[in-house]
């Protein structure tokens, strides 16, 4: 049953790495507009199509994984603390077979609850860079009209898709970090608990 929840999640971070890494080629393309075009609004128009093309995806793949993630993440967070208790009472005992097994289990929790957190500030931070690229582009060359449409684009790009859990969290690193605080302040708990 591992295997099938690693396999997905494998899957699901390639899908979105493959959106961030196609929104890093379309930063290229915005910078690089206009340099040498003999019609710039024909290509403008190429890659604003590509450009909303790319939102749509990472949109579709966020509201796609949103109740998963919600499930997921209150799941990991109850057996990050039933695990810790594990691991505080091998620790009293000093069983080294169960030390291992819980630390193992903890790990890749941990791992899995920071992919997805990684991945979420990654592709947000992708979406936002387009509004740097393509002020770094040759804008000021342009007519008033392309002009006036990259300032849509950068508005636009300000306005980043993140993933959410349940629609309600906000999946970045920031909440990686408050799920393990949280989770500590619990052990501890339990654990003064336990020694009483």
């Amino acid at each position: 049953m591992s295997f099938i929840h690693k396999g997905g999640d494998s899957l699901f971070l390639a899908i979105m790495l493959h959106v961030c890494g196609q929104v890093q080629l379309l930063r290229v393309e915005f910078v690089n507009f206009g340099v040498e075009s003999s019609n710039p609004s024909e290509e403008f128009s190429k890659i604003l199509t590509r450009h909303q093309h790319l939102l749509d995806q990472a949109s579709l793949l966020a509201d796609t994984i949103s109740f998963v993630l919600m499930v997921q993440l209150l799941i990991s967070c109850v057996l990050i603390c039933i695990i810790g208790f594990q691991l505080i009472l091998a620790l009293k005992v000093g069983d080294m077979i169960m030390i291992f097994k819980t630390l193992t289990v903890q790990t890749t929790l941990l791992t899995q609850m920071f992919a997805y957190s990684y991945v979420g500030d990654y592709m947000k931070y992708q979406i936002e860079e387009i509004a740097h690229a393509i002020f770094s582009s040759n804008w000021y060359w342009l007519s008033f009209k392309l002009m006036r449409n990259i300032l849509f684009v950068i508005v636009r790009s300000q306005q980043p898709i993140q993933l959410m859990a349940g629609k309600f969290l906000v999946v970045n690193m920031q909440t990686f970090m408050s799920i393990i605080k949280t989770s500590l302040s619990y052990l501890s708990v339990l654990r003064v608990m336990v020694e009483m």
